[in-house]
């Protein structure tokens, strides 16, 4: 069985892994991604993130649809402060085609994939999505648009998107109605997502965040709970970037591949370890929300849940056999990049 997670500090109990659905839309096909979010949610999962600006501005409406009946039973993260633009509304409903494209042409998927990121993403970026700043205004309209897109009567986790600390204005005030919308029972809780390198600076504007949202990645310095005592964290990006490297450095390295799998006691080679192992990870440096990922495969929802219902503490030993298999991949890789 899945294991839950208490949001510290608020009343959300949700499960010990999330899905993250900005991915989801890789698929050209709305049947298809249906039968992810099913596949998900059979598996044990009830923990979804959202936000407007995914896929082209329907990834609300569309989780709408699949949660309408089940509602009670999930948990919704959604974002404000961050929305498509007109063009990218406008293109929206072409989602099939251009997704079809894109899959025969990976360079442009690329391009895609960065402004996708926002409108602080090169000039792309900005073509596709804007911001409206953070600020009570801001807060309170992005709060309304999404409750009419999720067809819900509550927001469950809502957070400033991605902010830059200086689009943070009238902060008390803007404070003051997030607080005022969770007595009214509108959001069960609210807080912050962005890169940890920004997350710093952020909080001297906001001052506090009782949920606070970050990239986990191995190979890049994140925060920790150590930097946010008594705060609930929502983290995600544990396989995006580390399975690609960690599978070409097995790939390459000759004897690696060997070497580690009889060091961990587990075939390497087998799909679904690598993937374990670093979702494993990252359940245990985050022990204070659910652990997102996303995935286009329907059968890789349960490799999830398995993984988080076997996940147990290292030993010493254990822990410093991993660290070692992360560090011997990150110098490859180094090795790789400075080799003309």
């Amino acid at each position: 069985m899945l294991p839950t997670r208490e949001l510290p500090g608020t009343d959300v109990v949700t499960s010990a892994v999330g899905f993250g659905c900005a991915g989801l839309f890789r698929i050209p096909q709305r049947s298809s991604r249906r039968s992810v979010l099913e596949a998900v949610y059979d598996a044990g999962i009830r923990h979804f993130d959202v936000a407007p600006m995914y896929g082209l501005g329907l990834a609300e409406a569309e989780l709408a649809s699949f949660v309408k009946r089940r509602r009670n039973d999930v948990t919704i993260t959604t974002k404000f402060g961050i929305e498509p633009t007109l063009l990218t509304r406008g293109i929206g409903n072409l989602q099939g085609p251009i997704r079809a494209f894109l899959a025969k042409r990976p360079d442009v998927g690329e391009g895609l994939k960065v402004a996708g990121r926002g409108p602080h993403s090169g000039p792309f970026g900005r073509l596709l999505y804007s911001s409206s700043g953070y600020h009570r205004r801001s807060a309170q309209l992005g709060l309304e648009r999404s409750l009419r897109a999720l067809n819900t009567d509550y927001i469950d986790v809502f957070l400033l998107h991605d902010p830059v600390g200086g689009l943070i204005t009238g902060a008390p005030e803007l404070i003051g109605y997030l607080d005022d919308q969770c007595h009214l029972g509108r959001i069960r809780c609210w807080g912050v997502t962005g890169q940890p390198t920004e997350l710093p600076e952020v909080m001297k504007y906001i001052g506090r965040a009782p949920v606070v949202q970050f990239r986990d990645d191995i190979f890049e310095e994140s925060l920790s709970a150590e930097h946010m005592p008594g705060r609930a964290t929502i983290t995600y990006g544990a396989l995006a970037r580390a399975l690609p490297v960690l599978s070409q450095f097995l790939a390459h390295s000759p004897g690696a591949l060997e070497m580690w799998s009889e060091r961990f006691g587990v075939d390497l080679s087998e799909e679904s370890s690598l993937p374990k192992m670093l979702l494993s990870a990252a359940l245990r440096r985050n022990v204070g929300g659910p652990v997102l990922f996303t995935t286009t495969r329907p059968e890789r929802a349960w490799v999830a849940t398995e993984t988080a219902a076997q996940s147990v503490g290292l030993s010493d030993a254990e822990e410093a056999t991993f660290g070692a298999f992360v560090a011997a991949a990150r110098s490859a890789r180094q090795e790789r990049i400075q080799t003309p």
